[in-house]
């Protein structure tokens, strides 16, 4: 039972941006329809079932309501755009898996239930379509991170396992990122926007930087089948 955990540490993300003061999780709770094909001459009179399609159910969180995060005011969002987006629960590191989803948001109550013997809860469900992937390993991540378009210098200097980096730049309007993988896919995302999803090795979309002192938070969610994803940040700074 060396994997068994509490639920502390386990986190909610659409996108890159993680959903904050999160008390409660529910996982997919995948059900599979029977088929009824019971006839006159079914044995022992029990009735025959065949299975049918499989409803990957939804996803469900319980929080405290917080205007600050940029998670639950992310949610608002996709709700009102009807919007399909990509959304990763991650369990505690000791038990090293994770549920990634296609979903759209069915339910959100933003400030519910407000009276005086706790604080202002938050919840939403999530309508899951397609199958959901359970992962029980972390992907391998990327061996190589490479900023084009002007010279610059990545702090710290790139490593597998370090996740934040800052890259500073000057006079150039606009850089593309490359992230070296193997199996890998990366989904980019610049300030929260999706810019879409390439093959590791693959040159990004360009990143305007219309001005000195533009900067964009840039984070890249590293992928493969049947694996957690890691996601690489970068704050990247035009300086003059």
């Amino acid at each position: 039972m060396s994997n068994v955990s509490a639920g502390i540490g386990a986190q909610l993300a659409v996108g890159a941006t993680s959903i904050g003061n999160i008390t409660k999780l529910g996982n997919p709770t995948l059900k599979r329809d029977m088929i009824d094909i019971t006839t006159l001459s079914s044995l022992n009179g029990a009735k025959q079932y065949m299975p049918g399609l499989l409803d990957p159910g939804t996803m469900t969180m319980e929080g405290f309501f917080d205007t600050s995060d940029s998670g639950q005011s992310l949610l608002f969002a996709k709700l009102a755009s009807g919007s399909l987006d990509t959304y990763t629960m991650t369990f505690p590191s000791v038990v090293g898996a994770s549920w990634t989803a296609s979903c759209y948001i069915k339910e959100l109550a933003l400030g519910d239930q407000v009276d005086t013997t706790k604080g202002i809860p938050f919840k939403a469900t999530l309508q899951v379509t397609g199958l959901p992937s359970l992962a029980t390993a972390v992907c391998a991540g990327i061996s190589a991170l490479t900023l084009t378009g002007a010279s610059g210098t990545l702090s710290p200097a790139f490593a597998n396992g370090v996740y934040n980096y800052a890259w500073e730049f000057i006079t150039t309007t606009s850089i593309t990122v490359t992230p070296t993988a193997a199996a890998q896919q990366y989904t980019m995302y610049v300030d929260g926007v999706n810019q879409g999803t390439v093959n590791g090795g693959s040159v990004s979309a360009a990143i305007p930087f219309a001005t000195a002192g533009t900067s964009h938070k840039i984070h890249l969610i590293v992928s493969e089948a049947g694996y957690s994803p890691l996601i690489y940040t970068i704050i990247a700074v035009r300086t003059a």
